[in-house]
């Protein structure tokens, strides 16, 4: 943690409550706090007496006791409790009163204790310390009564990391074997199946690595930090392969990101332990990069490829599970990249692509279905990719959430609908978006243009065309599926039929001549563009059976 960052939460240290204030952020569920408000996290606190313990002045390790004793008492520990174990992500909201709670705060907040034990126990006085390690024990049990799959990669990772460190550091040999057990088994599911389930995420890929790289600080165990040295190396590769250094992205597509840029912490990040000369997109604030835990560099052998791509063009194919993987292509300047099947979380990026200007790094290309203006969670797409060109195809399903997946499902899988679009969006400075005629169109930044290749649409039985809409900062080609009247749909029966084809075009170069077809069926449509096809249901398909 750099000294600016402490000087921040010292500024923010609130005596009464014995922790960091801020205002609340959350990603639009769990947490209940709204947005701004005054409050005090958990997860900030926990850093705060790491980094108070780090700096060793007599009046800072003081503090560090209080906001320790003050997080303990946050926990909930009655092990017949529903939540035992974890805690909320503010003071002010208890896991009991979130929406619902996450049981991933046992992981976030019990591997920082273990660190404060591996690396600081002298430091408590013994009162103090019987109670952190109190508290460690209580969320490694959680931990290992919930028990999560081995392709939820961070929360596998950091949890294993937990377990291990709280199995030396309390001499429990179960919890030890446990943490074993758990990074065996998330490497056995990246060799089986050649990649990670949480794929290309550049949030949790970072907070793989540094899950992994404390447990080379905080577990003696060999066989653990033989298991942990083995996935930090795949973890480095799997962020490599896929990022573009003309742009200073990752290319599409993702699993799970919070931001449509990297974050400036983030690059720093890659930048310091690669070496590669990588600069943010803008220095907007984000979570500080912490050096809480000793960095470790990228392996020798992968840095080189944050200098510079292997060859240019190149296309490469990743599995994310044993169903479905995806492709990416990247040249000098540009890239896009594609899921086979996936679905339009906010946190997806099943069509995701980026291509530097002259005004902009990197303009942003990206497909969404909107729902009066977010991300709606029930839609689906297929696609197929061949280098800069990809063919989408996008249905519905019923029995998933809106915002989330699963955390908001509404009752009957009955939607409210004002707005409801199918849109291929391009962001960044200097973007247009034109008509080219005959159901084809152009967004355009600098010396690349993303040409559109539509038929028209249906919902619901009416057919809807595409139309193109310029505003500032982001030009759309859009399929504009419901708009006006507020009405309620019942997604069992609500029938989509969308697709369109896209291709990343230099300047001065003729779009491809293919026809876009959509054959229909009682059971599934057929849609083909040159020598891609794609085939999808004809009917909504259950959220949780939707892969084939």
């Amino acid at each position: 943690m750099t000294v600016a960052h402490l000087a921040d939460l010292d500024a923010r240290y609130d005596p009464d409550a014995r922790m960091p204030w801020c205002h609340a952020t959350g990603p639009g569920y769990h947490t209940r706090v709204p947005e701004g408000a005054r409050a005090h996290q958990t997860r900030e606190a926990a850093d705060y007496a790491l980094a108070l313990l780090r700096h060793g002045a007599a009046d800072r390790v003081d503090r560090a006791h209080q906001v320790l004793d003050a997080l303990v008492d946050l926990q909930v520990t009655d092990p017949l409790a529903d939540h035992y174990g974890i805690w909320g992500w503010f003071l002010e909201e208890p896991p009991q009163q979130m929406r619902p709670a996450d049981w991933n705060w046992a992981d976030f907040i019990g591997v920082r204790l273990a660190q404060v034990l591996a690396v600081h126990a002298g430091q408590l006085p013994p009162a103090l310390a019987a109670r952190v390690r109190a508290a460690l024990r209580h969320a490694a049990m959680a931990i290992f009564r919930r028990n999560v799959d081995a392709g939820y990669t961070n929360i596998a990772v950091m949890g294993a990391v937990t377990c291990a460190a709280a199995g030396e550091l309390l001499d429990l040999p179960l919890l030890l074997e446990y943490g074993r057990a758990r990074l065996a088994a998330v490497l056995a599911l990246r060799e089986r199946i050649g990649g990670f389930t949480e794929y290309n995420s550049p949030a949790y890929h970072r907070v793989v690595l540094e899950e992994l790289e404390r447990a080379a600080l905080i577990v003696a165990d060999r066989e653990c930090r033989d298991l942990a040295e083995q996935l930090r190396a795949l973890t480095w590769a799997a962020l490599a392969e896929r990022f573009h250094p003309g742009t200073g992205q990752l290319a599409g597509p993702m699993s799970r990101a919070y931001h449509d840029w990297l974050q400036p912490d983030l690059v720093d990040y890659l930048a310091a332990r690669t070496g590669a000369a990588i600069t943010a997109r803008t220095r907007q604030a984000g979570r500080p990069a912490s050096d809480l835990v000793p960095p470790l560099p990228c392996p020798a052998d992968v840095a080189p490829r944050f200098h510079a791509l292997p060859a240019a063009p190149t296309q490469l194919r990743t599995r994310f599970n044993e169903q479905t993987g995806g492709v990416t292509w990247l040249a000098d300047d540009a890239c896009l990249g594609s899921a086979d099947e996936e679905f339009a979380w906010t946190q997806r990026r099943p069509l995701l692509g980026y291509w530097r200007t002259s005004e902009d790094p990197a303009v942003l290309l990206r497909a969404r279905m909107l729902l009066d203006g977010h991300d709606l969670s029930a839609a689906w797409c297929r696609q197929a990719q061949d280098g800069p060109r990809v063919l989408s195809a996008w249905w519905l399903s019923y029995d998933s959430g809106d915002f989330h997946p699963a955390l908001d499902k509404p009752a009957g899988s009955i939607f409210t609908l004002s707005d409801l679009r199918l849109a291929v969006c391009l962001r960044g400075l200097g973007v247009r978006g034109s008509d080219l005629g005959g159901g084809r169109f152009a967004l355009t930044a600098g010396g690349w243009s993303a040409v559109v290749h539509t038929v028209a649409a249906t919902f619901l039985g009416g057919e809807v065309t595409w139309q193109v809409d310029n505003r500032d900062g982001e030009a759309r080609v859009e399929a504009v599926l419901h708009r006006g009247e507020t009405r309620q749909v019942d997604l069992h029966t609500a029938t989509l039929h969308a697709g369109f084809a896209i291709e990343l075009v230099p300047a001065g170069c003729t779009p491809a001549p293919h026809e876009l077809l959509h054959t229909r069926g009682e059971v599934e449509h057929h849609w083909r563009w040159g020598d891609l096809a794609v085939r999808v249901p004809a009917l909504p398909t259950p959220f949780a059976r939707s892969r084939p």
